[in-house]
């Protein structure tokens, strides 16, 4: 699948996330005993790899969207919707921006010395959202001159552009911290706390009745 941003929206091009999601729960709906579907907004990982922030963000909004078509098609009594990550990325909002500032945007602060500098010294602008590593790096770091380039004159809000990463790899890594899991729906206030990532495959096991000797079925225990 292409990015969300590159995608063919025409009637001989490629479906969205949104419109795959509202196809898979239409047809699975036909089933009299429930369904278990999994959505990934797998080009997410993809942009963030690639240091390419926007391409992220606007997968990001494609979930989004999904998420909001499998709620609009289910009924929260009898439905439980996870929405979660698989990990991280080694990514972060590097800023103090001035306030309305776009988050792909830039940040030169001469008062407060937030910049970088550039040959003879010049302050020059960062990008608020940086990666600890990755491609990103060689697309802005001048090796020859061993300065960053100056990003005044870049389309730094363009599909393509890379942001700024501290040290190259040819693929930016996963990160390490926790991510969030967000339930609604029948069993959803098991999702609570910390746990390890496992624990929720069981606990859609539990809630849909799945496996039911070892696990149990809340709909038997009423």
């Amino acid at each position: 699948m292409d990015y969300e941003v590159d995608r063919n929206t025409s009637r001989i091009g490629q479906p969205s996330l949104e419109e795959m999601t509202f196809g898979a729960i239409k047809k699975l709906q036909e089933q009299e005993k429930g369904f278990l579907l999994m959505v990934e907004g797998g080009r997410i990982d993809h942009g963030h790899h690639e240091n390419k922030a926007k391409m992220a963000i606007e997968e990001t909004l494609a979930l989004e969207k999904a998420v909001e078509t499998a709620l609009e098609m289910t009924a929260r009594d009898d439905t439980l919707i996870i929405v979660t990550a698989d990990h991280s990325h080694a990514v972060t909002m590097s800023g103090y921006p001035k306030r309305g500032n776009p988050i792909l945007g830039l940040v030169k602060d001469l008062e407060g010395g937030y910049y970088v500098k550039g040959q003879n010294n010049r302050p020059q602008p960062y990008t608020t959202i940086s990666y600890a590593n990755g491609p990103g790096f060689d697309f802005h770091f001048n090796k020859s001159a061993g300065f960053w380039k100056n990003l005044e004159n870049e389309d730094f809000m363009s599909n393509s552009f890379q942001q700024m990463a501290t040290f190259s790899l040819p693929y930016e890594t996963h990160g390490g911290e926790d991510v969030t899991a967000y339930a609604i729906g029948p069993q959803a206030h098991l999702v609570n706390g910390v746990h390890e990532q496992s624990y929720l495959a069981h606990m859609v096991a539990y809630a849909g009745c799945l496996k039911t000797q070892t696990l149990g079925c809340p709909a038997l225990e009423r």
